[in-house]
């Protein structure tokens, strides 16, 4: 079978950066089912080359109703590390999906992260596996992540729309955003008013984050 978008994504990303020693942030909510393949893929690789040394899942709030979720507290989150086996991260991954679909489209996408950098220390490079279609609900948390994420989009065709606010989380912690076919390496030094191309999307970045303009 071909390889979808979605599959080829993370291979390729992977392919044009060495990064080690990751930790990967992952969104697994209902919406997500598409980029099962690519998650998938990440954990054969990082049981074959031990890129990945930690894997956070998050399904947003385990079921929990809406009104009930608090920012920074939703919860949801599951996290192995690799070296406990390939099958504990299979579990630990099902369990994950199984527990929670997510419920409303936003998720807890900085929940995650910020769970992520403070359980792993040695994670050096932090891999956000992100939906395009979905805005993080938590991103008034943005503040309190010290590390660069890089963002690896999912659920993005080339040719279409970067979500702006998955651009707001790279370039807030100094990281970068990647597709199948592009790597957004110099957000930082962006100032108030540049604009940026990404995909057939213009951006510009004001004092609150990005907005496409065109």
């Amino acid at each position: 079978a071909t390889p979808t978008v979605d599959e080829e994504t993370v291979t390729g990303v992977l392919k044009r950066h060495n990064w080690t020693d990751i930790g990967a942030v992952v969104d697994v909510t209902g919406s997500m089912a598409a980029c099962y393949a690519q998650i998938d893929q990440w954990l054969a690789l990082s049981h074959t080359n031990k890129l990945v040394q930690y894997f956070v899942f998050f399904n947003d709030g385990d079921n929990k109703p809406n009104k009930d979720k608090v920012i920074g507290s939703t919860g949801g989150i599951y996290a192995v590390h690799t070296n406990e086996g390939i099958a504990k991260v299979l579990t630990t991954l099902d369990t994950a999906k199984k527990n929670g679909g997510g419920g409303d489209g936003p998720e807890n996408d900085i929940e995650a992260i910020i769970y992520t950098i403070g359980n792993c220390s040695t994670c050096e490079n932090i891999i956000h596996i992100a939906d395009n279609q979905a805005t993080p609900r938590d991103l008034i948390l943005l503040d309190e992540v010290t590390k660069p994420i890089k963002v690896i989009v999912c659920k993005y065709i080339p040719g279409t729309l970067v979500n702006p606010k998955l651009l707001d989380i790279a370039y807030k912690t100094g990281g970068s955003l990647h597709t199948l076919d592009l790597d957004i390496e110099t957000l930082g030094s962006l100032k108030v008013d540049d604009t940026i191309q990404v995909g057939t999307g213009t951006y510009r970045l004001d004092v609150t984050g990005f907005i496409r303009i065109a």
